[in-house]
């Protein structure tokens, strides 16, 4: 039986089995297939169906049920699906003579309806986080100084954040700390309890991403390592400075995602709208502090680049449709393209992992994962090698002066307080034709915006009436319309080849 994600209840009793052996989904899933294949029976079961019993959106059928048991070593009533999902008591069934009557307590039951309501009202705010991402961004800027927000695009940026000029992205310095300090905020503390809903009987979630991973988990969701926003320096205004140190996914999620959800949970009104902003409510928020302080919490920022085609004939750009069930942040919304969050494309070598702290690599991966529909790289696989294509065109377009490259500045998406790097990219016709001319409709992480009905194509143009008309749709996520608000500010030097 398959469930609608909001009526499915979580299978906590499967996850604990298999997180106690310290496996993945996929893990999971490759040992079950190994099982079948011993029993003449092959099976063709994936890491997202493990993913979807977890969480209670279907169930396995009879012989998985028994792949699953035997593989965890319990019976099958152990794995959370032989009793019925349903909350209605059963019957007392009389004692036999001369036996011993057990009395059950309640409590018991109650409790663990209570776990699953939390868990129902978790989904409920998480889901309208998504749907109301951009006019809550812009509520909760409101509690900000106006010098802090970036227009109503929902963004905020600290003092010299934004860069009065637009810096070609060869000249923005990046440097690594040797030492990367732990943060004051980690997203555990009791002030973000109201964010977490309870696990079972009397434990409550000790992190945000762990009840993504077990409620609501998207397609693309993995702890991965980045790098850590640590500090900007504007004091050289030739050469502006970031610097890093390392962090993960997860450590930011378990602070963005947590005080956005708050946010959302103390802002939304029972008909679904966005009230008036206040700090009623925010806890976690107020436990953050400033916002513009790197070392108050795990900062992994995200490249949001702004794509555009320069022609004769006029500059145009391209917009992605991040679908909510793919991505765990930003769904729903629409976001330039490409953008990903700033970290090594695999893990297995210190020399990759160094030669991809790279912005410009960066992005060109994100070109190849999302323009092309390459695979994503994923963290654990090859490195990449940046002298095939498309890494080759795009490195000799940049040098040449056929491709440019500039960063706007950094910015927080209000909500959330996730970093964002902002920066354009503008191709010549010629050589945006030659490297998209195969570019894909659909990705993994959503679709590419396609407009007009004869003819649609990806390409929007860049004119102050279409961006005006963006902007009014409410769908711009706060990332987007900072990149294209900026990026029509300074279009004469953007432009100009």
């Amino acid at each position: 039986m398959v469930r609608r994600t909001h009526e499915a209840v979580p299978n906590v009793e499967l996850y604990n089995l298999r997180d106690a052996r310290g496996e993945s989904q996929e893990q999971t899933a490759k040992a079950l297939n190994a099982l079948a294949l011993k029993k003449k029976e092959p099976t063709g079961i994936t890491g997202n169906q493990i993913s979807r019993w977890e969480r209670g959106i279907s169930r396995p059928s009879p012989f998985h049920r028994q792949l699953l048991a035997e593989h965890f070593g319990v019976s099958v009533a152990e794995l959370g699906l032989a009793r019925p999902r349903g909350r209605t008591p059963a019957a007392p069934v009389p004692a036999a003579a001369g036996s011993l009557a057990l009395s059950l307590d309640p409590a018991e039951s109650m409790a663990d309806s209570r776990a699953v309501e939390t868990q129902q009202e978790w989904l409920r705010i998480r889901q309208a986080l998504g749907s109301r991402h951009v006019q809550l961004a812009k509520t909760v800027a409101q509690l900000y100084p106006d010098e802090a927000r970036v227009g109503s695009t929902g963004l905020i940026a600290g003092s010299g954040w934004l860069f009065s000029q637009p810096v070609p992205l060869a000249d923005l310095r990046i440097d690594m700390s040797h030492e990367t300090p732990a943060p004051a905020v980690s997203g555990t503390e009791p002030d973000s309890r109201s964010s977490r809903p309870l696990i079972d009987t009397d434990q409550r979630y000790g992190r945000y991403s762990h009840a993504i991973r077990d409620i609501a988990q998207p397609r693309l969701f993995e702890n991965r390592p980045g790098w850590r926003l640590l500090g900007l320096d504007r004091t050289d205004h030739a050469a502006p400075r970031l610097t890093f140190g390392d962090t993960t996914y997860f450590d930011t999620i378990d602070v963005c995602e947590a005080v956005a959800h708050e946010a959302t949970a103390a802002h939304l009104a029972p008909d679904g709208t966005v009230e008036a902003a206040s700090w009623r409510g925010l806890a976690f928020r107020r436990l953050i502090g400033d916002p513009f302080d790197l070392m108050r919490r795990p900062v992994l920022p995200s490249t949001d680049t702004l794509t555009i085609r320069a022609s004769t004939d006029g500059a145009s750009f391209v917009l992605h449709n991040r679908h909510s069930g793919n991505v765990a942040s930003s769904g729903g919304m629409l976001g330039v393209m490409p953008s990903g969050t700033f970290q090594p494309s695999t893990v297995r070598r210190r020399a990759d992992y160094i030669a991809d702290f790279d912005l410009w690599r960066n992005i060109m991966r994100e070109y190849s994962e999302e323009f092309l529909g390459n695979p994503e790289h994923g963290g654990d696989g090859q490195s990449v090698d940046y002298a095939a294509e498309p890494f080759r065109t795009l490195d000799a377009g940049l040098a040449s002066g056929k491709i440019r490259a500039y960063c706007l500045g950094v910015a927080l998406d209000a909500l959330t307080l996730w970093a964002e790097i902002l920066t354009v990219v503008v191709l010549d016709a010629d050589i945006y034709d030659r490297l998209f001319a195969d570019m894909v409709k659909v990705n993994a992480e959503g679709s590419v915006v396609q407009i007009g009905t004869a003819r649609p194509t990806p390409s929007i143009p860049f004119t102050e009436h279409v961006l005006d008309e963006l902007a009014a749709g409410g769908r711009l996520a706060p990332e987007a319309a900072g990149c294209l608000s900026l990026a029509w500010q300074h279009r004469r030097q953007i432009l100009s080849a």
